[in-house]
């Protein structure tokens, strides 16, 4: 071609580029489209697996918030019941304090009776000595 010609049909390379296109659209055609349809698939299954991503973590969350719920009611029956334990233990000490013989009073009372004994006196003479009532 000569000069003249070149620059005298500007559209003429937008022609060459659509003879491009269209050799381009003849060889790799089939390939694009079969590409454009894998895309699809491909973008169909991760839009469906995000929705099954979400709902699982929606479910997870609430299965969470039971858990954390049944958590805590199991620590308040815990305490409760350390509560209840804890007093029980400090009703059954008080009892115990009230109820017991002191130890150094236990001795000197069994080395009186050892001594009553020995002296020849008998038990319930002993016992009415300590209690009137005993006959």
């Amino acid at each position: 071609m000569t000069e003249e010609k070149k620059q005298a049909s500007p559209g003429g390379q937008a022609e060459t580029l659509q003879k491009v296109d269209r050799v381009r659209d003849i060889i790799f055609g089939h390939q694009m489209r079969d590409y454009e349809q894998r895309f699809q698939l491909v973008q169909r299954d991760l839009d469906r697996l995000q929705q099954e991503l979400d709902r699982l973590n929606e479910h997870l969350t609430d299965h969470n918030a039971d858990q954390v719920k049944q958590f805590q009611g199991f620590r308040r029956d815990m305490r409760q019941a350390d509560d209840d334990l804890r007093a029980e233990i400090r009703n059954i000490a008080q009892r115990l304090t009230n109820e017991k013989v002191d130890r150094l009073a236990l001795g000197e009372l069994f080395v009186e009776v050892g001594s009553h004994l020995k002296a020849g006196g008998s038990i319930i003479d002993f016992l009415k000595n300590l209690d009137p009532k005993i006959e």
